[in-house]
C-alpha cells in the first residue's frame, strides 16, 4: 500500500513493452519491484537484464514505457536510499518532468487541446509545480499600447 493507505491506479498497456538494463540497473530495479507495483507499475523480469513493462501509473499514460522505467533506474542510482521519503510524489513528479512538454516541440491540434483541458482542469492552473507561471492575463489596454492602437469597443 501507498503512503496513503491505497495504491496508485494503473493503466494497462495494449503491448508489454520490453526494457533492457545494464546489470547494475538491473540489481537496483530488481530491489524495488513490489514498491513499483503500488505505485501504479506493473514491471515483471524477462529473462536477464530486461524487464517487461506491463503497466503505468494512470497520471503517466501516453509516456514512453522505456523512458518512464529508466527515469527511475537513474533516480535509485541517484539516491543512495531510493524511495524512502515521499515515494509517490518523488516518482511521479521526476517522471512526469522529464515526459513535459519542452520548448520547440510540435503538438498537433488534438495534443494542443488535450493539454488546455488538463491544465483547466488543475487545482491550481495558473502556475507549474515550481511556482512559475503557466499563463498570464493581458488586458486589452495592454495590447492595445503594445500596439499602438484601440481597438472598437
Amino acid at each position: 500500500m501507498s503512503q496513503r493507505g491505497r495504491d496508485i491506479p494503473a493503466q494497462r498497456l495494449l503491448e508489454p513493452t520490453p526494457v533492457e538494463l545494464p546489470p547494475h540497473q538491473t540489481r537496483l530495479l530488481e530491489g524495488q519491484l513490489l514498491l513499483l507495483g503500488k505505485l501504479g507499475f506493473q514491471v515483471e523480469e524477462f529473462g536477464r537484464n530486461t524487464f517487461l513493462v506491463r503497466a503505468l501509473p494512470v497520471i503517466l499514460t501516453g509516456l514512453d514505457p522505456r523512458a518512464a522505467l529508466r527515469v527511475l533506474v537513474e533516480d535509485f542510482e541517484e539516491d543512495e536510499t531510493p524511495l524512502q521519503s515521499e515515494i509517490e510524489a518523488k516518482i511521479i513528479a521526476r517522471v512526469c518532468k522529464r515526459a513535459a512538454v519542452k520548448a520547440g516541440q510540435v503538438l498537433s491540434p488534438d495534443e494542443q487541446r488535450a493539454l488546455i483541458r488538463d491544465l483547466e482542469s488543475c487545482t491550481s492552473p495558473r502556475t507549474c509545480p515550481h511556482g512559475r507561471p503557466t499563463m498570464i492575463h493581458l488586458s486589452v489596454d495592454l495590447l492595445e499600447r503594445q500596439f499602438g492602437r484601440r481597438g472598437a469597443r
